[in-house]
């Protein structure tokens, strides 16, 4: 396997500058949750004087609804998903560094004729080495919060419900990173070897300017086995600035801009499929949010810019979106997004309907955790002290 293209190894080293130095049923963006009159937990970070274990039986579920209408504009299509993504896990904490998750996750997309279009195990061991820092391996934490030019959160749904491999996490108020490793398929004679490198970092300074970075690298080749192509390398990075200003308790407003860039390479012994393309966009928006309401005005100007499990609409050279959400968040056991984007093409790509293209994505998330039993060694706290609350709620 070849080593790894420049842009690979300079996204790696920015996202290193970047990042200072977690398992959630929510799908909701956790960043922007600074926004909502939410209280974090105030549990001192201490260890008690001897090992207490926890088990609890969770169960997580969450509902997507995406409806895709394009009026029959070529090349793209319309489409309609409706799935369910259940995980029954049987959880243990460990003190307040471990927790250990043994289950599985199933994916039941309405109107599949065998029900459960994919089954899954699900382990994952969840370690804090301090209070902000989570490192996971096994199953990741997911989703990853990415421009949709660069990930579309539909993939979680329709092409892939989990990723396995490692994980960092470090989240504070107004401060967020994600460095993660997916490792997606081994090398066979079917295919390539292929894993997935991301890092998305988001923090805010002096409460209203914000400063983005977000690097996805795709990775596929394998020396096992002959295969078409040699290796192939997709990376799309977006870094980017923002700023935004609370004028009454209630309403926020802002604007941000990001430059994406986006490289393709293939690598092969046929020259026929040798491939290095290089593009670009500017990423402009502005927006308003009056509490659990936001609404968002944007516009993408790009040249040849692509990657792939990215929003295709943002292959076109213009794009005008406008976006509305609305968010009903009840702490970590049931929250509601529901989400309309509107697409404008711009009038420079012939071929192109002009007309209004639209999204609408509904989710739904709740989960509900059952105690089973807590034991400790001889020297943990007097019998009939409260048992403490869950220290992984936040995460």
């Amino acid at each position: 396997m070849k080593g790894p293209p420049k842009e690979a190894l300079l996204a790696a080293v920015m996202g290193g500058l970047f990042f200072a130095i977690p398992a959630r049923a929510i799908n909701l963006d956790e960043f922007e949750r600074h926004d909502y009159a939410l209280t974090s937990s105030s549990r001192a970070w201490s260890l008690g004087p001897a090992s207490r274990l926890r088990l609890f039986l969770d169960i997580y579920n969450v509902t997507d609804f995406y409806d895709f209408e394009s009026n029959d504009t070529p090349g793209f299509v319309d489409g309609t998903w409706l799935a369910d993504t259940v995980r029954p896990t049987a959880t243990i904490l460990w003190d307040e560094r471990y927790r250990i998750q043994l289950g599985a996750v199933a994916r039941r997309g309405y109107g599949e004729k065998k029900g459960f279009g994919s089954v899954d195990p699900w382990l994952q061991l969840l370690w804090q080495p301090a209070k902000p820092v989570s490192v996971i391996l096994g199953n990741l934490d997911i989703p990853h919060y990415y421009l949709p030019a660069i990930l579309l959160p539909l993939n979680y749904v329709r092409d892939q419900a989990t990723e396995t491999g490692v994980q960092l996490l470090h989240r504070r108020e107004n401060w967020y990173d994600d460095l993660y490793f997916n490792y997606r398929l081994q090398d066979t004679p079917e295919h390539n070897e292929k894993f997935d490198l991301g890092f998305v970092h988001r923090n805010f300074l002096w409460e209203f300017l914000r400063l983005d970075y977000q690097s996805h690298w795709i990775h596929e080749g394998g020396t096992l086995n002959p295969h078409p192509f040699d290796t192939l390398n997709e990376i799309a990075s977006a870094a980017g600035l923002g700023a935004q200003l609370h004028p009454l308790p209630f309403c926020i407003i802002g604007a941000r801009w990001a430059y994406l860039h986006s490289h393709r390479r293939v690598d092969s012994s046929n020259p026929a499929l040798v491939e290095h393309v290089n593009g670009d966009g500017h990423y402009y928006e502005v927006f308003t949010r009056i509490n659990r309401f936001k609404f968002g005005y944007a516009y993408w100007r790009s040249h040849r810019y692509s990657h792939e499990g990215g929003d295709p609409w943002f292959t076109l050279g213009r794009l005008q979106l406008v976006t509305a959400r609305w968010d009903v968040i009840l702490g970590r056991d049931f929250n509601v997004q529901l989400g309309y984007t509107g697409y404008f093409p711009g009038n420079d790509n012939p071929g192109i309907s002009r007309l209004l293209m639209s999204a609408i994505h509904l989710q739904v998330a709740w989960q509900f955790s059952i105690p089973i039993h807590e034991w400790s060694t001889p020297a943990a706290a007097p019998e009939g002290q409260p048992i403490p609350a869950r220290w992984d709620e936040g995460l």
